[in-house]
């Protein structure tokens, strides 16, 4: 049971939840139908991807999650660092492997996702915001793929804006949790211009993104009134989570949870304003 949990932990399934909504979604409003093989398998795809990322993130991540996060599989022992690059490896292959029976475009964001999270492990890390955008912007991207698995790779773009802010708004505000683990080893933005500032910056992004949110009836007809119904007390949501950091520094953990909440209630509203 203990190395269930482990794997559980390690592979992060709330996240790859919202991975698999965003695609869904994006399918959808591409035209896509509500079930099809196709988009099953790119669903799959994405799950393995979305898998994937996690343990190569604690893989390399090993020395500051013994300060920061002790309690994850790799520092608490639960797994070996090199079985969770061995999961990677096998779950990377596995979405190229799926990928590729649905088309060459979705082939190719595969293979962009995978090398963007690649060039982040190994590069991107340690370089403040432009480490984050480039988490944001493939987390993000995973609209775009479920419009490619329906054959309209551009027409989710303004959800992948959408989602692309408040990724990266969120990011920052993780960075600045992370803060005393990071600094260690890390040139994260919060080491480049301090705690306050980003905790504003990140906040900034999130509270761009609620206006936007608005806009989505009117440039996708998919969408309900139950859409417009259920995003405003999202929006009061999540002008109050953000507000929680700005008024205290000390509550950016309670933000950076609230706001995957928020995230998860995003996407269910997203799929009401479709579905009712």
């Amino acid at each position: 049971m203990t190395k269930l949990w482990g794997f559980i932990r390690l592979i992060r399934p709330e996240i790859i939840l919202l991975a698999i909504a965003c695609v869904y979604v994006g399918a959808l409003v591409a035209g896509s139908g509500l079930f099809s093989m196709k988009l099953l398998v790119g669903i799959v795809a994405v799950l393995c991807i979305g898998a994937g990322c996690h343990p190569l993130n604690d893989y390399f991540d090993y020395e500051i999650d013994r300060i920061v996060h002790p309690n994850r599989p790799l520092p608490a022992g639960v797994f070996k660092r090199r079985t969770a690059l061995y999961l990677t490896l096998i779950l990377f292959v596995l979405s190229i492997a799926l990928s590729s029976l649905i088309s060459i475009l979705c082939l190719t964001l595969n293979l962009l996702g995978i090398g963007l999270v690649f060039l982040y492990e190994l590069s991107l890390k340690n370089k403040g915001v432009s480490g984050n955008m480039l988490v944001a912007f493939t987390a993000a991207l995973s609209f775009n793929y479920g419009g490619a698995v329906a054959g309209d790779l551009l027409r989710p773009s303004f959800l992948t804006l959408i989602a692309f802010l408040i990724f990266l708004g969120r990011e920052i505000i993780m960075d600045v949790r992370d803060y005393e683990g990071d600094r260690h080893t890390r040139a994260t933005l919060p080491t480049h211009i301090g705690k306050p500032k980003a905790v504003y910056l990140g906040s900034a992004l999130i509270i761009l993104a609620v206006p936007l949110v608005f806009l989505i009836p009117f440039l996708y007809r998919t969408f309900t009134i139950w859409f417009d119904l259920l995003a405003v007390p999202l929006a009061f949501l999540t002008l109050y989570t953000v507000s929680l950091s700005v008024a205290d520094i000390q509550k950016v953990r309670t933000t950076a949870e609230l706001l995957r909440i928020v995230m998860i209630l995003g996407l269910i509203i997203l799929l009401i304003g479709i579905f009712l």
